[in-house]
């Protein structure tokens, strides 16, 4: 039946989904947009493990359809990890302030936490007799091999309680490591109790004393047992390489651990990684957050960790927009069949057929988004609502509907950089009213120091480079006005607020799209800077030139 006999109505609360995840099963389920990256993190030969995405990308949609689609699979909540307690060790702490590095632990921890996931659901290890069928079972492969005894004493030792929860293991490996360290020094045991406090009390002498013992201890915990683990896991367990078996880490954007915590545990977690891929039938996968990644990389940039080495674990999600459209194609026949059984709509059949600025009504919502799924899904269900009764959406419904996307978006991308950039937000004033494409000798004197006094009257209690930069700029005066907004300007392209063209002959850069950081010095005069679409309405920025 055409759809002029039969026309389709929007009703009340009708949606193509929920923009996270975490609420949107039913249509996971049945309109998953496959863009190639399902297959190649199920791919145990390809070392692709590390799904990084900006907010709203699709990482925790991928992560659920993988474990939909593997037999053997467990997923590893961050929550459950029970990290807390790490933090709060005032053993650790005490030996951290008098110097120890505790990378080996973090990274052993890692190891330790992912073999017995492993090893418990390649055997289901579910209580004390099934790890005891386990042991003897490896006991009876191992006899006459000596090294893999070794193996063998590590699983008795360390991993005695197999079925018990993860939290349990954390405490019980953190626990074994605060007894070793406590009796390796002659230390009054209320120095240990007080943490980092006991520690800055000590002589110069004795924190020498306490760190050297102290690195030796962590070095030598169990690192050749638990190597000899890993080879056991690759040439003795998983040893099928038809069978295979993922655990699945997502979420570690969220507060599962204090950030002086978690930026080290998750250095350790991505070179862990490496460490496993090695047993080749098994997979582990983790998503993270792009600007989650990009501060642990700057966070842990004096500790050693050679971002190079790991690049070739990086998965980045990027859709095209054929791919986007497809996903909202997907989802308007999937809303129509789930709520009125209406076979054969189709996101053509209640998109507004007249161009806008010369756009087809679905590129003028995608313009105005970081091709991420999310945002297209929040655009098209505003619409929607405000469509209600109504056979198609109209081009003055989406004109409506961009006022208060676009100013969502703001709060949004200030919230999701407020840990890195607290002023953000606050900065973006400076864009008001702008016409765009612009470059930086177009904001006055005027403008720069109005901005500058704005962020200065707002200090914050983290450290804000945006309000760093004003104290050297207004206060100080240690930087020019062109250095001031050239930063200012790399800080927006890093966020995607901007693009650059930084050349006359070069093309437009987006950092979501192309290189994701900006130098200061890449901003020069020259520069032609440009609004993103998606914040038009919400800055009340206009196209420099028509056509």
């Amino acid at each position: 039946m055409s759809a002029l006999n039969n026309p389709v109505i929007l009703k009340k609360n009708s949606e193509v989904g929920a923009p996270d995840a975490e609420s949107d099963d039913a249509f996971l389920e049945n309109c998953f947009q496959d863009t190639g990256d399902l297959e190649t993190i199920l791919d145990c030969s390809n070392p692709k493990c590390l799904v990084l995405g900006r907010t709203g990308s699709g990482k925790t949609a991928l992560l659920r359809q993988a474990l939909r689609a593997c037999e053997h699979a467990v997923e590893l909540s961050p929550e459950a990890l029970s990290l807390n307690y790490v933090l709060n060790s005032n053993v650790l702490r005490f030996f951290e302030e008098a110097g120890v590095k505790l990378d080996v632990f973090y990274a052993l921890l890692w190891r330790h936490i992912l073999t017995v996931e492993l090893l418990k659901l390649r055997y289901d290890i579910t209580n004390q007799t099934k790890q005891y069928e386990f042991l003897e079972r490896i006991r009876g492969i191992l006899t006459r091999n000596v090294a893999r005894q070794r193996a063998l004493k590590y699983l008795s030792d360390w991993g005695d309680q197999f079925w018990t929860e993860t939290d349990y293991r954390t405490k019980e490996f953190t626990r074994k490591l605060e007894t070793q360290l406590s009796a390796a020094v002659k230390i009054d045991a209320k120095y240990l109790n007080l943490g980092a406090d006991g520690a800055r009390k000590l002589t110069e002498e004795e924190k020498i004393e306490v760190r050297d013992r102290g690195m030796e201890v962590v070095d030598e915990v169990q690192i050749k047992d638990l190597h000899e683990v890993i080879s056991l896991l690759s040439e003795n367990i998983f040893d099928d390489h038809q069978k295979h078996y993922y655990v699945v880490i997502d979420r570690l954007d969220e507060g599962w651990v204090d950030d002086s915590l978690r930026f080290k545990l998750i250095k350790s977690l991505i070179e862990t990684l490496r460490t496993f891929q090695k047993v080749r039938p098994i997979k582990i996968i983790v998503a993270l957050r792009t600007d989650l990644h990009y501060r642990v990389l700057k966070e842990t940039d004096q500790s050693g960790f050679q971002e190079e080495k790991y690049r070739s674990l990086y998965l980045p999600l990027k859709w095209s927009r054929t791919q986007l459209i497809e996903l909202l194609d997907k989802r308007v026949g999937f809303m129509f069949r789930r709520k009125y059984t209406r076979d054969g709509v189709h996101l053509k059949d209640i998109m507004p057929p007249n161009q806008i600025d010369r756009r087809s009504s679905v590129d003028y919502i995608l313009d105005r988004t970081f091709f991420r799924p999310r945002e297209a899904i929040i655009y098209l269900n505003e619409c929607i609502a405000k469509s209600v009764g109504s056979s198609k959406i109209t081009v003055g419904v989406m004109r409506q509907v961009e006022v208060g996307y676009s100013q969502q978006r703001l709060n949004s991308l200030g919230t999701e950089w407020k840990r890195e950039y607290p002023n953000l937000e606050r900065s973006t004033k400076i864009l008001d009213h702008r016409k765009t494409p612009f470059k930086i000798d177009e904001i006055s004197d005027d403008e720069a120091k109005a901005l500058a006094l704005r962020i200065l009257e707002h200090p914050t209690q983290q450290i804000d480079p945006i309000y760093a930069w004003c104290q050297e700029y207004y206060l100080s005066g240690k930087v020019s006005k062109t250095e001031f907004l050239q930063e200012l300007i790399a800080i927006f392209y890093h966020v995607g607020l901007v693009g650059i063209k930084p050349e006359p002959h070069l093309g437009r850069q987006w950092s979501f799209e192309d290189e994701p950081v900006l130098e200061r010095a890449q901003i020069k005069s020259q520069a032609q800077i440009d609004i993103h679409k998606t914040f038009w309405a919400a800055l009340g920025a206009s196209r420099l030139h028509k056509g």
